[in-house]
């Protein structure tokens, strides 16, 4: 994973997802609907097989997205549970 928040140019964030979880399948339904603002990349990372991830951050929720600077240390962090869009990431986040 830090190879990819490495290499990736623009603002990253890492979006801890599960296929199992209804609220990430809607949230990134909505991320490929309505697109990602250009300058920011999404990665996203399993939930479920990341665990050392999940500690380094703190996630403790699936639907988590962590920004992340170029050393891959947290920006800040916004659970997109109860209102899984990315209009309200982007709010959470950036605002």
């Amino acid at each position: 994973e830090d190879g990819i928040i490495a290499a990736t140019p623009n603002k990253k964030l890492l979006f801890f997802h599960a296929p199992w979880c209804p609220q990430c399948r809607e949230l990134d339904a909505d991320i490929k609907k309505s697109g990602v603002p250009d300058g920011i990349t999404v990665i996203k990372v399993d939930f479920d097989s990341n665990q050392a991830l999940r500690k380094k951050y703190g996630v403790t929720l699936q639907t988590t997205i962590v920004y992340v600077d170029d050393r891959g240390e947290e920006v800040k962090k916004f659970v997109a549970y109860d209102n899984p869009t990315f209009a309200a990431v982007n709010s959470g986040i950036f605002d």
